[in-house]
């Protein structure tokens, strides 16, 4: 039986937001939030990310009808599906019914399908994390991407979230699904019209069946956006690829969570990370990989730069259980600090119950390389520009990992930009 809402209830502006619900499992988590505490400074996932005053003001829906303008298609055939305020808008979207084995909607549409009751809410853990409790009692809307078996999608799918002005609670719940030999890529772009007050809580589930090959491309740059609170919930099957890489350029507070396990033999997990951060801008990303079965690889790699007063908060978890023989785990975090009041709290973990394993995990924090500034300057490169150009090689690694040539192109020039501001 839930509780009664009280004044004291720090959760008491968002609990009325999340009752009445009719998404599969609405019940239950609603109950887990009323149960949940509001993660504090003694809560270790949340140490160094300060939520509490999220909870500090009333919130409203939006049924996302709003006009918006969308940004300039990207310099590269795509499959745009956009999202105002967590709502599906099929009338600024392209046409996403052209190819066979592939299906691409609002979730909601979905729900009492097959697939999505088989899989939804399965990689989303609600019990312990408040956030995906909140999305699961009343998610907005979201994406279903289902690539049916050996089906190769054309080309990559983009996906624009839009969050408009007010004070909001945009809540969206998207689940992939690819199975036994699919190959999808997705590009996630996260967008902003001053819109401060609101608070983006996502939650995305992936399964990747046998042989399946995702990767996904996530692109935060919220100017006066929205705090942004996420989590990936994700199972890779054997001999499947799932890849992720997140660049945060702006936001008030962003925090990604990305969960990974690596359930079938040969399995394989590439999370990579790039965050430049200024102003007062906090960004927190908490991986954790779990190698269950033997024979899995990983390879993790983010590298941050941070300017004025922002803040980096790095955790990242490998995890190989006594029977998953023959793991091969990398994981590296690497930032550079600008300035006096900026900060960076990085936490590399290894949990490792196996003996036959190479793993391997390691952080570094200092400033950009004093020596090659000299060289520069000494050849007539301006001092701004010398900066440029060692921050931009700093990240180059990061970027190579990204198969996508066009992707990767335009994300340089993304990044170029915002070093500029630095």
């Amino acid at each position: 039986m839930m509780s009664t809402i009280t004044a004291t209830d720090p959760k008491a502006s968002v609990l009325p937001l999340l009752e009445g619900s009719i998404w599969p499992g609405a019940a239950e988590a609603l109950a887990h939030v009323y149960a949940l505490p509001v993660p504090n400074s003694r809560t270790e996932a949340w140490k160094y990310t300060r939520v509490g005053r999220l909870f500090n003001q009333p919130y409203a829906t939006s049924n996302g009808k709003a006009n918006v303008a969308l940004p300039a298609r990207l310099p590269f055939p795509v499959t745009r599906v956009v999202f105002v305020n967590g709502n599906f808008r099929a009338d600024l979207s392209d046409e996403l019914k052209g190819q066979k084995g592939l299906v691409i909607d609002s979730l909601k549409n979905h729900l009492t399908h097959g697939p999505v009751k088989e899989h939804y809410g399965t990689l989303a853990a609600m019990e312990e994390r408040l956030f995906t409790a909140m999305n699961t009692a009343a998610p907005t809307d979201g994406m279903i991407l289902l690539v049916t078996k050996g089906v190769r999608v054309d080309k990559p799918i983009h996906v624009i979230h839009i969050t408009t002005a007010g004070r909001q609670l945009v809540q969206p719940r998207d689940l992939f699904m690819l199975q036994e030999g699919a190959e999808a890529e997705v590009i996630i772009e996260h967008l902003a019209l001053d819109a401060p007050e609101s608070l983006v809580n996502s939650v995305r589930e992936c399964v990747v069946g046998d042989g399946a090959r995702l990767s996904i491309h996530k692109l935060q740059h919220e100017v006066n956006g929205p705090a942004n609170i996420s989590f990936e919930g994700v199972r890779v099957a054997a001999k499947g690829h799932y890849s992720i890489s997140t660049t945060t350029l702006d936001g008030a507070l962003v925090r990604n969570d990305v969960n990974v396990a690596l359930a079938g033999p040969e399995a394989h997990a590439e999370l990579n990370g790039v965050y430049l951060l200024n102003g007062s801008t906090h960004c927190d990303n908490h991986t954790y990989i779990g190698h269950d079965v033997p024979d899995c690889t990983s390879d993790e790699l983010y590298k941050g730069i941070v300017a004025g007063k922002g803040t980096g908060v790095f955790n990242g978890k490998v995890y190989v259980k006594q029977d998953a023989q023959r793991t091969r785990a990398y994981q590296s975090n690497a930032n550079i600090l600008l300035g006096d009041d900026a900060k960076v709290y990085t936490k590399p973990e290894l949990e490792i119950y196996a003996d036959d394993v190479k793993c391997s995990h390691g952080c570094t924090i200092g400033r950009l390389d004093e020596k090659g500034l000299f060289y520069l300057r000494s050849r007539g490169v301006s001092e701004a520009e010398a900066r440029r150009m060692l921050a931009h090689a700093f990240m180059t690694d990061v970027l190579e990992r990204i198969a996508n040539e066009d992707w990767r192109t335009h994300l340089a020039s993304l990044i170029d930009a915002k070093l500029e501001t630095l």
